[in-house]
């Protein structure tokens, strides 16, 4: 059976990049965020260590995040048909595939979620930067108290928020949705695969 290949190697190296930041990220902003959970920062180097590596893994997370975004923004752009597919979610949970318009590349869920990982991964940046430099970058511009606390509390609803989103993203590439991490891993997806969950594309990958 032919395979069609879906993602590049840079591609792949970006997404895992960003994923996995994102997860230390994760793992230590709950360690800082209470007593009882700074435990964790014993799965990711002990307290110093994921102090100092936090802000830093934040930046590569960022970094990666602005290399997802110019390398696929313009297939994320939302289209007419779009609309409809969403309206028939539910079929597509189900598996009801008569019931479900063809997507192309990506289907309008992949499109939503990229933007939604996009919007808050630019507040994480902006609401860690006070909190890494309180004094202000190289010394200009200081953060006071009350601007700190305020960026303290976005900065962890984006990461719940991302974290919820990240829960999700990875059941449906795994549990729900056998075949897709291997686009993830090896770049290739089967026709057979394609067809099913991205039936336009995989007609424009045939030529027809």
């Amino acid at each position: 059976m032919s395979r069609l290949e879906r993602f590049t190697y840079f591609e792949r190296v970006v997404h895992w990049t960003l994923g996995l930041s994102f997860l230390y990220l994760l793992m230590t902003g709950l360690a800082f965020s209470h007593p009882r959970l700074f435990w964790i920062t014993v799965l990711s180097g002990g307290g110093q260590t994921a102090r100092f590596l936090h802000p830093w893994i934040g930046m590569l997370f960022s970094v990666s995040l602005g290399s997802m975004f110019f390398i696929w923004a313009k297939d994320m752009r939302l289209e007419s048909n779009d609309r409809e597919w969403l309206m028939a979610v539910r079929a597509y949970a189900t598996r009801q595939k008569d019931g479900v318009p063809p997507a192309g590349k990506y289907n309008a869920g992949q499109k939503l979620f990229f933007w939604a990982m996009t919007v808050l991964g630019v507040v994480h940046l902006a609401s860690g930067i006070p909190l890494w430099m309180p004094a202000g970058v190289l010394g200009i511009g200081p953060f006071y108290g009350g601007t700190v606390n305020t960026m303290r509390l976005l900065h962890y609803a984006t990461t719940l928020g991302g974290g919820g989103l990240l829960i999700v993203h990875v059941y449906l590439g795994t549990v729900a949705y056998p075949g897709t991490l291997g686009a993830m891993l090896h770049g290739r997806v089967s026709r057979g695969w394609a067809r099913l969950h991205h039936p336009r594309w995989e007609k424009e990958q045939a030529g027809d």
